[in-house]
């Protein structure tokens, strides 16, 4: 009985252990079936790779990460163009700090109501708010939603410190936020420099230019690259690295540091809209230079838009015309370097007049009769060359140039070329035109058109005209380079625009100053040629403007006026430097008008633009205002210069002298006694028709004097008058010319 129980019990093991095997069995083999087939989808199904990559797409995106433009900076670093960085703020309502719907809807209505004050001016309140918070707040479980977009439009970065502060958003539980740099462009200054600025491509326009299209690729940077991966519904997450896609970090564009000075920019723009406005002008330029360096300090270019209206719409600093007058350096150059001629010899200009005593001879003048050449002036038969510098006599230089140069007129041009003047200043990228220059024909040129071209030279007179400024066309930028070159100790330095390229805060590159000639003409003369110039200021075309305002210190100028045929239209012109005995500005105004409009001759049309530039730099250098204010001490002087009578007895007063006069008007003369310090003022008797006594007098009294008696006056030295050509007391008329020396 035990047996055949035990033997059933044996029996059912063995079943269950097979039934157990085959079960097994099954589930290896089931599971071998699947492998494979993983296996197979995985590694070798079309169909899966699909699939595999439309899931990758899902979970891993990429994202974009624009470059911000770099700015575009005056020289000490305030933004002249910069790119504006917004913020999209979005607001978390599925955060677990937002759970407890007491505390939330207790802090929401605070929320709301400062942000209801926030953005009252826009027509959102209180109300708006508070029905968006409640609103998503209310449904954010059910519906699955996390983070709606809370403020009516993107902030900008000030704004978006302070709405940090809020309550809920300060948590930094409730706020999120995308960083939107959308590189919209503005102008903190305004249209300050805005020509200067320029536009890029991208901004809708047909032509770009300026700053913002020559270094285009530098200022825009590179755009990168982040991978992210979705974490959560409505959540990625960035990913540090991706087998298939790499990260690219943006890199973005770097800061131009221009060479403009903000002071002096708005200096320059003032001054010349003022005059612009004054004579109706069409359209002007003002350009300030660095005399050591070249830099551009200012650069003013102003169109008109409508009557009365300016705006910079044109690079007219970079645009050629005829220099006029102005190019008379380059002639005056030639004749003291190249021919050694003194500047205070006496030559012949025919009074300056286009005729002789028989109205229908003209001056020989080259191979023809000098017509068309003429001064606007009446001058002496004979006058030194200094003093036909100062008063810009076009009969001069047509005549001196000629005679010098007849016999090789190459020689003349080739001089041109030795002070640039046939080439740019290496801002073409700018808009900066080639100047139009005349050359001459080889001599030994066999050729027909050569041969023609050597004729025309002769028969227009094409030497005589160049010599005064015409034939030759130019830049304002040009011309300025030429005359800071003689500020500069004869060192011509291209003019600069660009100072560094920054990134992140730190110099990447840094442009130093560019020699264009080491030295345009030797130290003697140059000394010569700035004394020339000294005298323009000082009793020539431009002495209304520098004689009383700049007392203190002295001008170096340089008047021009130019008549375009084709446009009908006039461009005044004025070069100036100062201080002359340590020169450190170099001002250039030229403005185009007519003269149904207003004031077009260079002297008053630019004059006063260059005079109000100067004044306001004087004023503005710290260390010159010291030269004046550092001894407050008054002492008593021991001469007072003769003059005016009313002027020196005003003159005594104010300096505290005790002093007696025999007359209240009048011209008079002051005698100081050393001992005592008083001034004895008496009359001058100025007798019509004889040669007052000037000596002693200061140079405005006296030019004032000589002149009102009809008198052309030279004049050499600083100072007061120590003598006179004309001895007091002898006959004179009207025209005669007279010598003072100061001293």
């Amino acid at each position: 009985m035990a047996t055949n129980k035990d033997s059933q019990q044996r029996s059912i093991k063995q079943e269950i252990r097979f039934r157990t095997n085959i079960v097994y069995f099954c589930a290896v083999m089931i599971a071998l079936a699947v492998i494979v087939r993983l296996v197979y989808i995985q590694y070798f199904s079309p169909t899966f790779a699909m699939y595999s990559e439309r899931l990758s797409q899902r979970i891993i995106t990429t994202k974009s990460l624009k470059a911000v433009r770099g700015e575009i900076m005056m020289r000490d670093g305030e933004p002249l163009a910069t790119a504006l960085t917004l913020y999209q703020v979005k607001f978390d309502f599925g955060s677990e700090a937002l759970d407890s719907t007491e505390q939330y809807s207790y802090l929401s209505d605070s929320l709301a109501g400062r942000l209801g004050r926030y953005f009252a001016d826009e027509g959102y309140g209180k109300a708006h708010f508070k029905k968006v918070l409640n609103r998503y707040y209310d449904y954010r479980r059910g519906k699955g939603l996390r983070t709606v977009m809370l403020l009516p439009r993107p902030v900008d970065y000030s704004e978006w410190c302070e709405l940090k502060e809020y309550t809920l958003l300060n948590w930094d539980v409730g706020m999120c936020y995308e960083r939107i740099d959308t590189n919209m462009r503005v102008y903190p200054l305004g249209d300050i420099a805005k020509r200067t600025v320029g536009k890029r491509v991208s901004d809708r326009i047909k032509t770009p230019f300026g700053i913002e299209h020559v270094f285009d690729s530098i200022l825009r940077g590179e755009d990168g690259v982040q991978i992210r991966q979705r974490v959560a519904h409505g959540y990625t997450a960035n990913v540090a690295k991706n087998d298939t896609i790499p990260n690219r970090p943006k890199i973005d564009g770097a800061d131009i540091v221009t060479t403009l000075d903000r002071r002096i920019q708005e200096i320059a723009d003032v001054a010349l809209r003022k005059n612009m406005v004054a004579n109706n002008a069409i359209w002007g330029t003002a350009i300030v230079m660095s005399v050591e360096t070249g830099e551009i300090l200012a650069l003013s270019n102003l169109s008109e838009t409508s009557p009365g209206v300016y705006a910079e719409i044109d690079d007219n600093a970079f645009k050629r015309m005829c220099p006029g007058s102005t190019f008379k350096l380059a002639s005056l150059l030639a004749l003291v370097e190249d021919k050694g001629i003194d500047i205070n010899s006496s030559i012949p200009i025919h009074e300056g007049q286009e005729t002789t005593a028989k109205k229908d001879e003209r001056i020989p003048i080259g191979n023809t009769k000098a017509q068309g050449i003429r001064d606007d002036h009446a001058f002496s038969d004979t006058m030194s060359m200094k003093y036909c510098v100062a008063h810009s006599s076009n009969i001069f230089f047509a005549n001196a140039i000629y005679q010098s140069y007849k016999d090789d007129p190459k020689r003349y041009v080739d001089f041109l070329r030795k002070l640039h003047l046939d080439r740019p200043m290496g801002l073409e990228l700018f808009g900066e035109q080639a100047p139009l220059f005349n050359d001459y024909p080889e001599k030994d040129a066999k050729d027909a058109a050569s041969r023609a071209l050597r004729q025309t030279w002769f028969h227009n007179n094409r030497l005589c005209q160049i010599a005064y400024g015409y034939e030759n066309e130019l830049t304002p930028i040009q011309t300025a380079t030429l005359y800071n070159a003689v500020a500069n100790n004869g060192r011509m330095v291209a003019p600069m625009l660009i100072r560094e390229l920054r990134r992140n805060g730190r110099i990447e590159q840094s442009y130093e100053p560019r020699v264009l000639n080491e030295r345009i003409c030797s130290t003697a003369s140059l000394d010569k040629v700035q004394e020339c110039l000294e005298e323009v200021a000082l009793t020539g075309t431009a002495r209304q403007y520098f004689v009383r305002d700049t007392a203190l210190f002295r001008v170096a100028a340089k008047t021009g006026t130019a008549y375009d045929l084709m446009t009908k239209q006039y461009l005044g012109s004025m070069v100036a430097y100062f201080p002359t005995d340590a020169p450190k500005y170099t001002v250039m105004v030229a403005v185009k008008n007519t003269p149904s409009r207003g004031q077009y001759y260079g002297a008053g049309v630019s004059g006063p633009v260059v005079r109000d530039i100067i004044y306001s730099l004087y004023t503005m250098e710290s260390e010159w205002r010291n030269k004046i204010t550092d001894n407050p001490a008054i002492e008593r002087p021991t001469q007072i210069k003769g003059g005016s009578t009313e002027q020196m007895r005003k003159v005594a007063s104010t300096l505290d002298m005790s002093f007696s006069t025999d007359k209240r008007r009048g011209w008079s003369q002051a005698q100081v006694d050393d001992s005592t310090g008083r001034a004895e003022i008496k009359e001058l008797t100025v007798e019509q028709g004889r040669m007052p006594r000037v000596v002693g007098m200061g140079l405005k009294d006296a030019l004032f004097l000589l002149e009102s008696r009809g008198l052309k006056v030279g004049v050499t030295g600083h100072g007061r008058v120590a003598s006179q050509s004309i001895a007091a007391g002898a006959t004179i008329r009207r025209g005669d010319y007279v010598q003072i020396v100061l001293k």
